[in-house]
């Protein structure tokens, strides 16, 4: 693996969720801050709601911005052509065209009205008809992890004969795992050579390593949501997927790591969906030492001992926690060598009694710390 294509779905998974809904200039904002970090393209339109994101399209469009938008068409929709010229005559750069292709979502016949063998036919028809008017053209395959693996490779070599421009893999409810995705991935890539898109939603926690699957077998671009948002139990979360690739996988995003901070920060405080303290990568307390060995190495300046990687990379911040029932005085050391300090058994009990005291609600800094220890110091002194 070199490189992998980062999409960022926030704006359209990210607002299937109650209670999100965001103004334009909110929904512009985001997109300035994707686009600040090197994001190479967003998703903004859902399905049934393609004229509710041309404000937005155009909006990224006049303000500048570097970063492509994508958005959805309904294949079985009777107004799907009628769709694809609003997208083609806006600034969308990209539309994709969802196709039903599991036996599940075909079984409600009166909604999708499609039989099974008719796929390849209307596959040639939307596709077709979309690539007269210039515009880049994906294809998703929705429900493609509960769809016959022969039938989805007879739909890639048709997605690659009709002139797509990608296909989407949609691990619609989260039921993948990480061996069957890899085998659906590295199955239809051997018969065409069109990328790759997966998209993995987080319905049993498997969202990331299914993502990275997909990847390892040859999938060329992903999709990604801030602070892992999205409907029922949300999708790949962009900061997961991102410092996985980069640290673990040892590959280039492109991303602009040091703003994936701000990024969960600004998507968790517009959205009003707070994310848990202990999320991966962006909770707060992701970087947050209270067992003594933690913070006697991080203070001691020996990080990589409790951290895979150190919070600055990201933005973010180390912080320390004197909360357990446990003698403190091993952590402490390193703080009291920084000032010069050769603290008496009284002033010990002291300073850890007023960590443990200012500490216990969400940690403090290495600067807190100090200022504190000192602070503690001083009060001592005056009695």
């Amino acid at each position: 693996m070199k490189s992998v294509v980062i999409r960022d779905s926030t704006l359209r998974e990210g607002m299937e969720l109650p209670g999100v809904e965001l103004s334009l200039k909110e929904k512009l904002k985001i997109a300035g801050i994707l686009d600040g970090m090197n994001v190479p393209e967003i998703e903004i339109g859902m399905p049934y709601g393609i004229r509710s994101c041309l404000p937005l399209a155009k909006s990224i469009k006049s303000n500048g911005l570097k970063i492509k938008t994508s958005a959805l068409i309904v294949s079985y929709r009777s107004n799907w052509k009628e769709e694809v010229n609003i997208a083609a005559e806006s600034s969308i750069d990209r539309i994709e065209i969802l196709i039903p292709t599991s036996d599940i979502l075909l079984n409600l016949k009166d909604y999708y009205k499609i039989k099974k063998e008719a796929i390849p036919e209307l596959l040639y028809e939307t596709v077709g008809y979309a690539k007269k008017h210039l515009i880049e053209v994906g294809l998703g395959f929705v429900d493609a992890t509960r769809t016959n693996l022969e039938f989805l490779v007879r739909l890639m070599k048709e997605a690659q004969t009709s002139g797509a421009d990608r296909v989407i893999v949609y691990d619609t409810v989260g039921i993948a795992t990480p061996p069957i995705m890899k085998k659906i991935v590295s199955r239809i890539k051997q018969k065409s050579s069109i990328p790759i898109l997966v998209h993995c939603h987080n319905d049993f926690g498997l969202a990331t390593a299914n993502s990275l699957a997909g990847i390892e077998a040859g999938a060329d671009a992903v999709d990604v949501v801030a602070n892992g948002m999205g409907d029922r139990g949300g999708n790949a979360a962009f900061e997961e997927v991102v410092l996985a690739l980069e640290i673990l996988y040892g590959v280039r995003t492109g991303i602009k790591l040091e703003k994936i901070t701000e990024f969960s920060r600004v998507v968790e405080e517009k959205c009003g969906i707070r994310k848990c303290r202990v999320k991966p990568v962006v909770g707060e307390f992701t970087f947050l030492h209270s067992p003594v060995m933690h913070i006697r190495n991080a203070a001691s300046g020996n990080r990589k001992a409790f951290e895979p990687f150190e919070p600055e990379l990201i933005g973010a911040k180390r912080k320390f926690a004197f909360t357990l029932p446990v003698d403190y005085s091993d952590a402490l050391e390193p703080f009291c060598k920084k000032l010069g300090l050769n603290l008496k058994n009284g002033q010990k009990v002291s300073i850890l009694n007023a960590l443990h005291k200012e500490s216990k609600d969400s940690g403090l800094s290495e600067k807190q710390v100090l200022d504190l220890i000192r602070k503690t110091v001083k009060k001592r002194s005056k009695r």
